[in-house]
Formats: structure tokens, C-alpha cells, sequence
């Protein structure tokens, strides 16, 4: 299979497993005209903003304190700005062409974190501490390789000149930490990022930062996870540089790669979950952003010593669907993963046997896939708490019953 053949057919498995991660569709909701304006003025008062301009010397100033402004660079999505498209931000600013506006919150008085905003500001700081030379520039070519030390004097002023709007989401938004919770993500979810509406996952991991959420790009990034989804390994400078293999995986450019471990998490315990799988998984973050360091360790190893057992006993045909040969070797699929490793979870120190049983556990697989009433409970399209759990119990049970328990 040539590069190309294998890029096509990667991209398209990706497209199979980003297509079972995408939000379940919200019902029309009943409800009196009264009550519909009384919903609408108390929302209207929810989230208080206010717009400031800032010249470019003050947003360098607030950017090196971070005291006052937190970029946090671990909090925005995997996706970087080259410094192609950082240059063309700097020649925006020469020319004064308006930039759109960037957006903070302030989670205390006159102490900010960016919402939205991050590579431009980024790029502004990396450029002025001569971190990159501009290159690809059209209007402006003859600055093409200079740093900003290399710009003539009056050019450096003119750049100090500039301005950068901000929209300010102010701590009077939220009444409590919970208010305060909702509303960042919901101005999350609606803002785009470099022309990009941030998925599901990349809100969770700006507004749940926690050690918890380490752990989860922990394990994402593990060797075991990188090889049973078929994302290249870890690499020695992510994620401030990536090479363009990883870049253009789609799994983690998206950061599906840590909404996959985060479903193991926030399923291990079906009392939890409430009002459909964005919502749960949402709890579930929530719930995670106190526990500590050692607690994480435990998690880690949880799902890794699943993870473990699940690639002994499956082998190649770990977490894959039936082909027309009826033999496990289609795509990966999410709600499938979520099966074998909580199935495995179930036996506890049984899960071992397992391992002895490979090829029971690889026919037993092949045949609940290549039944259509079993096929739909594994990996049917609902994602409501009956269908899960019936997906859960079915590969549980059976499971079960290759180890004779």
C-alpha cells in the first residue's frame, strides 16, 4: 500500500470513530411564552462583559505577568500556529488591518486567563522577543526573514502603536463556582478559534484544566493507547512542536484521542450519568478537578492495566469491526473500546485468565459483531444510559463466561 493509500485509509477510519464521538442531537423542549421571556431576561443579565483596547506594549506587559493574564499553554488545543500564519499576523498589524478582538475572563478582580485569543497573542510575544523571523509575506515581502531586532527603528514603533481589542467576561457572570463553570463554557462552545469551532473535548480541556485532565493527555499519549488507535507515539517537544505526521492525525489534532479515555471514566459508574454523553462526560470532568495526584496515578493505572489486557487478548483485532471476511480487521470503534475495557474492568483479578484465551475471546467478539441484533447493542448509534448500559453488560457477561465466573 503506498503512503498516499495508507494516509486515505487512515483518514477515513478517523472520520469512522470522530463520526461516534459527535454530540447527541437536543429534543425540542416544551414551555409557556410566559416562561420562555422569564428565561430570556434572566439570561440576558448572566454574562456582563466589557470591551477594552489595548495598545501592543500593554498586552506584552500583561502577557509577561502571569500574574495578571494566563495564557496557559496546555489549556488551548493541540493545533499551533506556523510561523507562517504568525508572520501574516504581524503584517496585519503593520498595516493596521483590524484583527478580531481576543476574549478573557476574569476569575478574579483584574486577574484574567484567555478564552479565546491565545496563538495571536502567542505569536505577538514570540515575535517582539525576536523568538521567529516573518517569512511568506506578500504585501510586505522585503521583510521576509527579519526578526523583529533586524526592523528598522520606526517600524518597531509603528508595531508598538498597534492595538488588539478585548471582550471581557467579568466575575460578576457567575454568582458560584457552578454558574461560573457553565458560563465559561458555554461562551467556549460558541466562540471559533483560527476559523475553527472548538469541539466538545477542547472546551472540556480550557475550562476543567486539573490534574486530572493531565492524566488523561497522559494516557492518550502512552504507548499502549498510541498503538491500540493507531496515532504516532510521543514526540520529545510536543506539544509546543509536532512533526507532520502527528499534526495531521486527525485523532489528536481534536483531542478525540482524550474524549476515548475520558468515556472509560465517566462509564464506569452509570448512576452518574445524566442527560446524554456530552453531559456526562462533562460531569465527569467536573467531578475530577479536585482529586489528586496520587488518585491520578491510580486512574492511570487503571485504564492502562485494561488497556494492557485488552491488546494481549485481542492482538491486531483489538477494538476493530468485522470486514466483509467476517474476520475483526475494519476500522476501530469507540463504543466497541468502551465494552472490552469495562467488560475487562468487570472480572477484576479475573481478567488475567483472558490473556490464556485469546482465541475464545477474539470468536466470541466476531460473533456478537456478525449478529445484527448483538452488532447494534455493541455498537449501535444511541447513546442513552439503557443502550449503554445493555453494551456494557452484553460483552461483560460474556466475558464472564470464558473466564467461568
Amino acid at each position: 500500500m503506498t503512503i498516499g493509500a495508507k494516509r486515505l485509509a487512515s483518514d477515513k477510519e478517523s472520520d469512522g470513530i470522530l463520526d461516534e464521538l459527535e454530540t447527541e442531537s437536543v429534543p425540542a423542549v416544551e414551555i409557556s411564552q410566559e416562561d420562555l421571556l422569564r428565561k430570556y431576561d434572566q439570561g440576558q443579565a448572566q454574562i456582563i462583559t466589557q470591551r477594552n483596547d489595548f495598545l501592543v506594549p500593554n498586552i506584552l506587559q500583561m502577557v509577561r505577568d502571569r500574574k495578571v493574564l494566563n495564557l496557559a499553554p496546555g489549556y488551548q488545543r493541540r493545533k499551533r500556529w506556523s510561523d507562517t500564519k504568525k508572520s501574516h499576523l504581524v503584517e496585519s498589524l503593520l498595516m493596521n488591518i483590524p484583527i478580531p478582538p481576543i476574549f478573557l475572563y476574569e476569575r478574579d478582580l483584574a486577574r484574567y486567563e484567555v478564552m479565546d485569543g491565545q496563538q495571536r497573542l502567542d505569536a505577538i510575544r514570540g515575535y517582539f522577543e525576536n523568538e521567529y523571523p516573518l517569512e511568506n509575506l506578500k504585501k510586505w515581502p522585503e521583510l521576509n526573514g527579519k526578526f523583529y531586532r533586524d526592523l528598522p527603528s520606526r517600524l518597531q514603533s509603528g508595531l508598538a502603536r498597534r492595538g488588539l481589542s478585548a471582550v471581557i467576561v467579568l466575575t460578576e457572570s457567575g454568582q458560584s463556582r457552578a454558574d461560573a463553570l457553565e458560563i465559561r463554557q458555554y461562551v467556549f462552545e460558541r466562540l471559533n478559534t483560527g476559523g475553527e469551532k472548538l469541539n466538545a473535548q477542547e472546551v472540556r480541556n480550557c475550562i476543567y484544566a486539573s490534574r486530572f485532565n493531565d492524566t488523561l493527555v497522559e494516557v492518550a499519549r502512552s504507548q499502549p493507547f498510541t498503538e491500540a488507535w493507531g496515532i504516532p507515539p510521543k514526540e520529545r517537544g510536543e506539544p509546543h512542536t509536532t512533526s507532520k505526521e502527528l499534526a495531521s492525525n486527525r485523532l489528536y489534532a481534536s483531542m478525540a484521542d482524550c474524549e476515548i479515555v475520558l468515556r472509560y471514566f465517566a462509564l464506569k459508574d452509570l448512576s452518574e450519568f445524566k442527560g446524554g454523553m456530552k453531559r456526562t462526560l462533562d460531569a465527569c470532568m467536573q467531578r475530577m478537578q479536585r482529586i489528586s495526584k496520587d488518585e491520578c496515578e491510580k486512574l492511570k493505572g487503571e485504564y492502562l492495566s485494561a488497556l494492557k489486557t485488552a491488546m494481549a487478548a485481542y492482538g491486531s483485532s483489538l477494538f476493530r469491526l468485522p470486514t466483509k471476511g467476517d474476520k475483526l480487521q475494519g476500522r476501530r470503534s469507540v463504543p466497541l473500546s468502551d465494552a472490552v475495557l469495562l467488560g475487562i474492568r468487570s472480572l477484576g483479578a479475573n481478567a488475567e485468565k483472558l490473556k490464556r484465551k485469546k482465541l475464545d475471546v477474539v470468536r466470541l467478539t466476531e460473533r456478537l459483531l456478525l449478529t445484527n441484533t448483538t452488532y447494534e447493542i455493541l455498537v449501535g448509534r444511541p447513546n442513552t444510559k439503557t443502550a449503554i448500559e445493555k453494551r456494557l453488560k452484553l460483552l461483560a457477561r460474556n466475558f464472564r463466561r470464558i473466564v467461568r465466573i
